[in-house]
Protein backbone atom coordinates (compact mmCIF):
# COMPACT_ATOMS: atom_id res chain seq x y z
CA UNK A 1 0.00 0.00 0.00
CA UNK A 2 1.76 3.48 -1.14
CA UNK A 3 1.97 6.12 1.88
CA UNK A 4 -0.70 8.93 1.95
CA UNK A 5 1.48 12.19 0.56
CA UNK A 6 -0.04 14.79 3.22
CA UNK A 7 0.89 18.33 3.77
CA UNK A 8 1.81 19.31 7.12
CA UNK A 9 2.19 23.12 8.22
CA UNK A 10 3.88 23.65 11.70
CA UNK A 11 6.43 26.03 12.78
CA UNK A 12 10.02 25.36 13.29
CA UNK A 13 10.11 24.12 17.29
CA UNK A 14 12.52 21.99 18.96
CA UNK A 15 9.06 19.78 19.28
CA UNK A 16 8.95 19.50 15.71
CA UNK A 17 12.39 19.56 13.88
CA UNK A 18 12.84 15.51 14.11
CA UNK A 19 9.82 15.39 12.14
CA UNK A 20 10.99 17.97 9.72
CA UNK A 21 14.50 16.45 9.29
CA UNK A 22 12.98 13.32 8.16
CA UNK A 23 14.37 11.86 12.07
CA UNK A 24 11.06 10.75 12.83
CA UNK A 25 8.80 9.42 10.66
CA UNK A 26 4.35 9.37 10.59
CA UNK A 27 4.05 5.70 10.13
CA UNK A 28 2.36 5.22 6.42
CA UNK A 29 3.00 9.08 5.59
CA UNK A 30 4.86 10.47 2.98
CA UNK A 31 4.90 14.03 4.13
CA UNK A 32 5.42 17.69 2.65
CA UNK A 33 6.61 19.86 5.62
CA UNK A 34 6.00 23.57 5.62
CA UNK A 35 7.49 25.97 8.64
CA UNK A 36 5.22 28.56 8.91
CA UNK A 37 4.68 31.36 11.46
CA UNK A 38 1.17 30.13 13.22
CA UNK A 39 -0.41 33.33 12.14
CA UNK A 40 -0.06 32.33 8.35
CA UNK A 41 -1.24 28.35 9.01
CA UNK A 42 -4.43 29.54 11.26
CA UNK A 43 -5.33 31.79 8.47
CA UNK A 44 -5.16 29.32 5.52
CA UNK A 45 -6.18 26.88 7.91
CA UNK A 46 -9.36 28.39 9.51
CA UNK A 47 -10.35 29.86 5.91
CA UNK A 48 -9.51 27.29 3.32
CA UNK A 49 -8.48 24.05 5.17
CA UNK A 50 -5.11 24.09 3.30
CA UNK A 51 -3.33 21.75 5.02
CA UNK A 52 -3.30 18.30 5.92
CA UNK A 53 -2.02 17.85 8.83
CA UNK A 54 -1.62 21.19 10.63
CA UNK A 55 -0.75 23.54 13.91
CA UNK A 56 -4.08 25.25 15.76
CA UNK A 57 -5.26 27.90 17.75
CA UNK A 58 -6.59 26.12 20.51
CA UNK A 59 -9.04 29.24 20.64
CA UNK A 60 -9.99 29.30 17.37
CA UNK A 61 -10.63 25.41 17.12
CA UNK A 62 -12.87 25.80 19.75
CA UNK A 63 -14.72 28.29 18.69
CA UNK A 64 -15.68 26.21 15.30
CA UNK A 65 -16.07 23.04 17.44
CA UNK A 66 -18.62 24.60 19.20
CA UNK A 67 -20.46 25.67 15.75
CA UNK A 68 -19.93 21.77 15.23
CA UNK A 69 -18.48 22.97 11.86
CA UNK A 70 -14.73 22.38 12.37
CA UNK A 71 -12.82 20.88 9.39
CA UNK A 72 -9.82 20.09 12.00
CA UNK A 73 -9.74 17.43 14.28
CA UNK A 74 -7.28 17.71 17.34
CA UNK A 75 -4.69 15.32 18.53
CA UNK A 76 -3.26 16.29 21.98
CA UNK A 77 0.14 16.90 20.76
CA UNK A 78 0.69 21.10 22.60
CA UNK A 79 3.40 21.82 20.41
CA UNK A 80 3.17 25.78 21.96
CA UNK A 81 2.82 26.23 25.53
CA UNK A 82 3.90 29.91 27.39
CA UNK A 83 3.06 31.36 30.33
CA UNK A 84 1.18 34.93 29.06
CA UNK A 85 2.01 37.42 31.51
CA UNK A 86 5.08 38.42 29.24
CA UNK A 87 1.85 39.28 26.35
CA UNK A 88 0.45 42.62 28.16
CA UNK A 89 2.80 45.76 27.54
CA UNK A 90 1.66 49.02 28.68
CA UNK A 91 2.37 52.81 28.78
CA UNK A 92 4.73 52.60 31.70
CA UNK A 93 4.15 56.21 32.39
CA UNK A 94 0.07 55.81 33.01
CA UNK A 95 0.21 51.84 34.34
CA UNK A 96 1.62 50.87 37.00
CA UNK A 97 0.08 47.86 38.32
CA UNK A 98 -2.73 45.40 36.94
CA UNK A 99 -5.63 47.40 38.62
CA UNK A 100 -4.42 50.44 37.15
CA UNK A 101 -5.69 48.80 33.35
CA UNK A 102 -9.97 49.52 34.48
CA UNK A 103 -11.13 51.92 32.30
CA UNK A 104 -8.64 51.71 30.15
CA UNK A 105 -8.30 51.39 25.77
CA UNK A 106 -6.00 47.91 25.46
CA UNK A 107 -4.92 47.01 21.73
CA UNK A 108 -5.32 43.35 20.51
CA UNK A 109 -4.63 42.62 16.83
CA UNK A 110 -7.49 39.32 17.51
CA UNK A 111 -9.59 39.28 20.54
CA UNK A 112 -9.88 36.00 20.39
CA UNK A 113 -6.27 34.61 20.35
CA UNK A 114 -5.42 31.78 22.50
CA UNK A 115 -2.90 34.02 24.23
CA UNK A 116 -5.34 36.77 25.10
CA UNK A 117 -7.93 34.39 26.52
CA UNK A 118 -4.67 33.35 29.02
CA UNK A 119 -4.26 36.74 29.47
CA UNK A 120 -7.61 38.26 30.01
CA UNK A 121 -8.53 34.85 32.61
CA UNK A 122 -5.23 35.72 34.49
CA UNK A 123 -6.15 39.68 35.09
CA UNK A 124 -9.40 38.91 36.57
CA UNK A 125 -8.44 35.78 38.25
CA UNK A 126 -5.91 37.21 40.21
CA UNK A 127 -5.83 40.94 40.15
CA UNK A 128 -9.66 41.32 39.78
CA UNK A 129 -9.41 43.30 36.06
CA UNK A 130 -12.71 42.70 34.12
CA UNK A 131 -12.80 41.86 30.03
CA UNK A 132 -15.89 44.46 30.68
CA UNK A 133 -13.28 46.94 32.78
CA UNK A 134 -11.59 47.40 29.55
CA UNK A 135 -12.03 49.04 26.24
CA UNK A 136 -10.89 46.78 23.93
CA UNK A 137 -9.24 48.18 20.56
CA UNK A 138 -8.70 45.91 17.65
CA UNK A 139 -6.29 46.55 15.34
CA UNK A 140 -2.82 44.79 13.26
CA UNK A 141 0.44 44.58 14.96
CA UNK A 142 2.55 46.48 12.41
CA UNK A 143 0.04 46.30 9.30
CA UNK A 144 -3.40 48.07 9.31
CA UNK A 145 -6.97 45.94 8.99
CA UNK A 146 -6.34 42.70 10.82
CA UNK A 147 -9.59 41.13 10.77
CA UNK A 148 -10.76 38.12 12.91
CA UNK A 149 -10.06 34.91 11.32
CA UNK A 150 -13.12 33.68 13.00
CA UNK A 151 -16.51 35.78 13.88
CA UNK A 152 -17.50 36.35 17.36
CA UNK A 153 -20.44 37.90 19.35
CA UNK A 154 -19.35 38.96 22.77
CA UNK A 155 -21.30 39.26 25.94
CA UNK A 156 -23.31 42.61 26.67
CA UNK A 157 -20.91 45.11 28.75
CA UNK A 158 -17.67 44.28 26.97
CA UNK A 159 -16.59 46.74 24.49
CA UNK A 160 -14.43 46.15 21.47
CA UNK A 161 -13.73 48.80 18.14
CA UNK A 162 -11.78 48.65 15.61
CA UNK A 163 -8.88 50.96 15.18
CA UNK A 164 -9.28 53.70 13.13
CA UNK A 165 -8.90 53.14 9.28
CA UNK A 166 -5.15 53.05 8.54
CA UNK A 167 -4.12 53.11 12.20
CA UNK A 168 -1.84 49.86 13.61
CA UNK A 169 -1.90 49.00 17.07
CA UNK A 170 2.09 50.07 17.53
CA UNK A 171 1.17 53.17 16.19
CA UNK A 172 -1.78 54.11 18.65
CA UNK A 173 0.59 53.00 21.63
CA UNK A 174 3.37 55.09 20.32
CA UNK A 175 0.78 58.01 20.05
CA UNK A 176 -0.41 57.30 23.57
CA UNK A 177 -3.95 57.01 22.12
CA UNK A 178 -4.14 53.60 23.99
CA UNK A 179 -2.97 52.42 27.37
CA UNK A 180 -1.78 48.90 26.34
CA UNK A 181 -1.38 45.92 24.27
CA UNK A 182 -2.07 42.10 24.63
CA UNK A 183 -0.31 40.14 22.03
CA UNK A 184 1.61 36.98 21.78
CA UNK A 185 4.32 38.96 19.63
CA UNK A 186 5.71 41.91 21.46
CA UNK A 187 5.19 45.35 19.06
CA UNK A 188 8.49 46.60 17.36
CA UNK A 189 8.31 49.40 19.51
CA UNK A 190 9.56 46.90 22.48
CA UNK A 191 12.76 46.04 20.24
CA UNK A 192 13.40 49.55 19.32
CA UNK A 193 13.82 50.70 23.16
CA UNK A 194 10.62 53.27 23.28
CA UNK A 195 11.10 55.34 26.97
CA UNK A 196 7.49 54.60 27.82
CA UNK A 197 6.24 51.15 26.73
CA UNK A 198 6.83 47.74 28.39
CA UNK A 199 5.75 44.39 30.72
CA UNK A 200 3.07 45.16 32.83
CA UNK A 201 4.70 43.08 34.76
CA UNK A 202 8.37 44.53 35.47
CA UNK A 203 9.36 40.73 36.16
CA UNK A 204 7.06 38.54 34.49
CA UNK A 205 9.24 35.62 34.88
CA UNK A 206 8.78 35.34 38.63
CA UNK A 207 4.89 36.49 38.15
CA UNK A 208 4.57 33.12 36.08
CA UNK A 209 6.36 30.98 38.29
CA UNK A 210 4.05 31.85 41.02
CA UNK A 211 1.21 31.19 39.10
CA UNK A 212 2.57 28.03 37.95
CA UNK A 213 2.92 26.97 41.61
CA UNK A 214 -0.52 28.12 42.55
CA UNK A 215 -2.36 26.91 39.85
CA UNK A 216 -0.52 24.16 38.14
CA UNK A 217 -1.53 25.40 34.65
CA UNK A 218 1.39 25.97 32.04
CA UNK A 219 -1.02 27.28 29.05
CA UNK A 220 -1.91 25.42 26.28
CA UNK A 221 -1.50 27.67 23.06
CA UNK A 222 -1.80 25.38 20.14
CA UNK A 223 -3.56 21.97 19.39
CA UNK A 224 -2.36 19.65 16.29
CA UNK A 225 -5.19 18.89 13.94
CA UNK A 226 -6.09 16.59 10.98
CA UNK A 227 -8.32 17.17 8.60
CA UNK A 228 -11.54 15.60 9.24
CA UNK A 229 -12.30 13.96 6.57
CA UNK A 230 -8.43 12.33 6.13
CA UNK A 231 -9.17 11.00 9.73
CA UNK A 232 -13.11 9.32 9.21
CA UNK A 233 -11.50 7.86 6.16
CA UNK A 234 -7.71 6.20 7.91
CA UNK A 235 -8.71 5.51 11.32
CA UNK A 236 -5.38 4.76 11.88
CA UNK A 237 -4.32 8.05 11.14
CA UNK A 238 -4.89 9.99 14.08
CA UNK A 239 -2.84 7.66 16.37
CA UNK A 240 0.20 7.71 13.76
CA UNK A 241 -0.01 11.37 14.17
CA UNK A 242 0.22 11.39 17.83
CA UNK A 243 3.01 8.78 18.28
CA UNK A 244 5.36 10.40 15.69
CA UNK A 245 4.79 14.07 17.43
CA UNK A 246 5.08 12.39 20.89
CA UNK A 247 8.19 10.67 19.48
CA UNK A 248 9.65 14.00 18.12
CA UNK A 249 9.23 16.13 21.03
CA UNK A 250 12.36 17.63 22.96
CA UNK A 251 11.88 18.80 25.85
CA UNK A 252 14.03 22.33 27.08
CA UNK A 253 16.56 20.85 28.93
CA UNK A 254 15.98 23.67 31.70
CA UNK A 255 17.43 22.85 35.12
CA UNK A 256 15.21 25.43 36.45
CA UNK A 257 11.93 24.54 34.82
CA UNK A 258 12.28 20.80 35.35
CA UNK A 259 12.81 21.72 39.35
CA UNK A 260 9.65 23.77 39.27
CA UNK A 261 7.38 22.10 36.73
CA UNK A 262 8.33 18.26 36.61
CA UNK A 263 10.31 16.05 34.09
CA UNK A 264 7.55 15.92 31.90
CA UNK A 265 7.04 19.48 31.40
CA UNK A 266 5.89 19.83 28.00
CA UNK A 267 3.55 17.40 28.48
CA UNK A 268 1.45 15.26 25.77
CA UNK A 269 -2.21 13.76 26.16
CA UNK A 270 -5.31 14.28 27.16
CA UNK A 271 -5.86 13.33 30.96
CA UNK A 272 -1.77 14.52 31.60
CA UNK A 273 -3.76 17.78 30.54
CA UNK A 274 -7.72 17.42 31.01
CA UNK A 275 -7.60 20.34 33.94
CA UNK A 276 -5.89 22.86 32.61
CA UNK A 277 -7.56 22.34 29.15
CA UNK A 278 -11.09 22.43 31.18
CA UNK A 279 -10.26 25.33 33.13
CA UNK A 280 -9.47 27.02 29.27
CA UNK A 281 -12.68 25.64 28.24
CA UNK A 282 -14.27 27.26 31.03
CA UNK A 283 -12.87 30.56 30.30
CA UNK A 284 -13.62 30.67 26.72
CA UNK A 285 -16.83 30.13 26.93
CA UNK A 286 -17.73 32.31 29.70
CA UNK A 287 -16.25 34.96 27.73
CA UNK A 288 -18.77 34.30 25.17
CA UNK A 289 -15.92 33.36 22.55
CA UNK A 290 -17.70 29.82 21.93
CA UNK A 291 -21.32 29.63 21.75
CA UNK A 292 -21.68 26.54 24.14
CA UNK A 293 -19.37 24.84 26.91
CA UNK A 294 -17.30 22.73 25.05
CA UNK A 295 -16.04 19.29 27.01
CA UNK A 296 -12.21 18.20 26.69
CA UNK A 297 -13.64 15.01 25.31
CA UNK A 298 -14.65 16.88 22.24
CA UNK A 299 -11.49 18.33 20.76
CA UNK A 300 -9.98 14.83 20.58
CA UNK A 301 -9.85 12.28 18.07
CA UNK A 302 -10.64 9.25 19.87
CA UNK A 303 -7.69 7.04 18.71
CA UNK A 304 -4.81 9.14 20.53
CA UNK A 305 -6.36 8.56 24.23
CA UNK A 306 -4.64 4.80 24.24
CA UNK A 307 -1.39 3.53 22.81
CA UNK A 308 0.22 0.09 23.16
CA UNK A 309 2.26 -1.05 25.69
CA UNK A 310 4.62 -3.46 25.84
Amino acid sequence: MAKLNLSVAVGDYDRTRALIDGNVQIDGVDPVYMTLVPEEIFFRAFRAAEFDICELSLSSYTVKTAQNNCPYIAVPAFVSRAFRHTSIYVRTDRIKKPQDLKGCKVGVPEYQLTANVWARALLEDDYGVKRSDIHWIRGGIEQAGRPEKISIKLPLGVRLDNAPEGATISGLLEAGEIDGFVAPRPPTLIEKGHAHIGWLFPDPTAVAKDYFKRTGFFPIMHVLGIRRELADRHPWLAGAVYKAFEQAKQEERLREARTLMGDDFWSYGVEANREVLDYFLAQHHGEGLSSRRVQVDELFHPATYETFKL
